[in-house]
């Protein structure tokens, strides 16, 4: 539905402001972006627009970089080299993004809501990346879950929520729709190196104070959804894709939960800073082999089988129908979001190398409904602004399937070997969040020549078990790849570590070997464990 605003209604300073504030409105009401998710955010931020001139500044600035986007000469979000000056006439519209986001902070230091405060941070976050500020994206993640959990847990929560709005649930479940994730993401893409620190200092600060851990506040954001599914009434059928919706929120709540799970094990198992083999050996054992976690497996992969049996009617009968329709792509990314958790829902099965090889049908079935989402993205995206999502997993889905799947061919097909003019993660044509597609690509790329060197000697267990110590984190905002991985010195399998700077679109990057980092044990449990704090 296109949105008809009143530019007198809306107190624009001159007609520069609403051309760039239709153009905020062409980007989140863009086919990408709502077939992957937040359109209840993107529905909610033009209507408090009307009368919030913080909110609707900061969207004019959104507006105003992707019409400089869209005039630009580049053709992806890779390829973002910002003027200093304006050359040429289409710079003015990156200079009027700039001053139309200052004007927005400064309406906020001038009149402090909380509303236009956590509002900002996603505004201020999509601003950034679309200018290729990392480092300030990452903040804007760090300040904006910080401010979540003071309003949430402070002891007049209930108070502070009833100011946000006559209705305030909604409006704080569509922003931690994408706050939720990008957590996630940020566990992954550090703000500097390892052992410089929590990767979100602001957050990890606040729920220290309010003893807290990342995994309860997690599931306290899930808890925010409106959604009252219970898995224990799938229909045999989903009549339409929000029905099913109802249910995936539902679904993906006891994710979350499985996932605090394995962390409160990670912590209590005593394995930080050891990297004796038997000790990794047994870490892995009571970690894959404690009962809640294989208890909720089993239970997981029943109730995905309902769902899939409940959506695959609804799903091939929009195939079947107008490719042109928004339903079409959603029901494709609804698919690859599905596959993406049931190919690694059952993470003690991921130690059997037998188990991966039969999912390989669901790694190729998820390969060909990435090739059909990225063709849709590659004929009708023309502004490199329109690539920007907050929510969309698929590039990370690549790339771990690059890693995980035992078919040599589905794994190249992930990575670069795809068809001519579509190469799925090397060509990736988004931004996804925090993670900078090249460096996924890039670490594909390199993991390659990993699986080439260890398929030279050991039986497939054997090779499996050296590849599934494969570790990796993307450090200095997302810009360094750092990666440990099993290599053969001197007749001896050992642990090395490597780490490459990703500079330009070039595929000839530099590994360069280093000492093993942080604690020097397993780099999952300095990513997910302190041993001085809770969180």
């Amino acid at each position: 539905m296109q949105l008809q605003l009143d530019p007198d209604s809306l107190d624009f300073q001159d007609a520069k402001g609403m051309l760039y504030f239709q153009e905020f409105i062409d980007l989140v009401q863009g086919r990408w972006i709502t077939a992957i998710g937040c359109g209840d955010l993107w529905a909610l931020v033009p209507q408090l627009a009307f009368s919030d001139g913080t909110i609707r500044s900061a969207a004019i600035a959104v507006g105003a970089l992707s019409l400089w986007h869209r005039q630009s000469a580049h053709e992806s979000l890779r390829t973002i080299a910002v003027p200093t000056l304006p050359k040429v006439e289409r710079d003015a519209h990156y200079f009027y993004a700039v001053a139309y986001y200052c004007r927005s902070l400064k309406l906020q230091s001038q009149q402090a809501s909380a509303r236009d405060a956590i509002f900002l941070s996603v505004l201020g976050l999509m601003f950034e990346t679309l200018r290729g500020g990392k480092r300030a994206a990452l903040n804007h993640v760090n300040h904006g879950l910080a401010m979540l959990l003071d309003l949430l847990t402070g002891e007049d929560a209930d108070h502070r929520i009833a100011e946000l709005a006559p209705s305030p649930t909604p409006l704080l479940e569509a922003v931690t729709s994408i706050l939720v994730p990008l957590a996630m993401q940020a566990r992954t893409v550090l703000h500097d190196r390892i052992g410089d620190g929590p990767p979100l200092p602001s957050l990890a600060k606040g729920l220290r104070n309010k003893k807290q851990t990342m995994e309860s506040f997690m599931i306290l954001l899930s808890q925010l959804t409106r959604s009252t599914a219970s898995m224990d009434c799938i229909p045999a059928v989903f009549n339409n894709l929000g029905e099913f919706e109802e249910y995936w929120a539902t679904a993906q709540r006891a994710q979350i939960i499985m996932a605090s799970v394995m962390v409160e094990v990670m912590r209590d198992s005593g394995a930080y800073a050891a990297n004796d083999e038997d000790i990794v050996r047994k870490f892995y054992s009571a970690l894959l082999g404690d009962g809640r976690i294989t208890k909720y497996c089993a239970d997981s992969g029943k109730v995905m089988q309902k769902l899939d049996a409940a959506f695959m009617p609804l799903f091939n009968r929009i195939i079947m129908s107008d490719a042109e329709s928004p339903e079409y792509l959603r029901a494709i990314h609804l698919r690859l979001e599905y596959l993406g958790v049931y190919m690694f829902d059952n993470p003690p099965q991921l130690l059997d190398v037998a188990e991966l090889q039969s999912r390989t049908p669901l790694f190729r079935e998820y390969l060909s409904l990435a090739d059909v989402a990225l063709r849709i993205a590659k004929r009708e995206i023309k502004n490199p602004a329109h690539q920007l999502s907050l929510q969309c997993g698929l590039a990370w889905t690549l790339m771990i399937t690059s890693f995980f799947c035992r078919d040599p061919l589905a794994r190249d097909e992930a990575m670069w070997m795809g068809s001519a003019d579509i190469k799925q993660l090397k060509d990736y044509p988004g931004q996804d969040g925090l993670w900078d597609t090249r460096c996924l690509y890039l670490l594909a790329l390199r993991n390659r020549d990993v699986e080439q060197m260890n398929a030279t000697e050991g039986t497939p267990m054997e090779q499996w078990e050296r590849l599934f110590r494969r570790e990796f984190v993307f450090e200095d905002s997302g810009n360094r790849i750092l990666f440990r991985y099993f290599d053969k010195q001197e007749g001896e399998w050992k642990l090395i570590e490597e780490a490459a700077e990703v500079h330009g679109d070039s595929d000839d990057v530099h590994w360069k070997r280093q000492p093993l980092t942080g604690s020097g044990g397993l780099l999952m449990l300095d990513l997910y464990v302190d041993p001085h704090e809770d969180c």
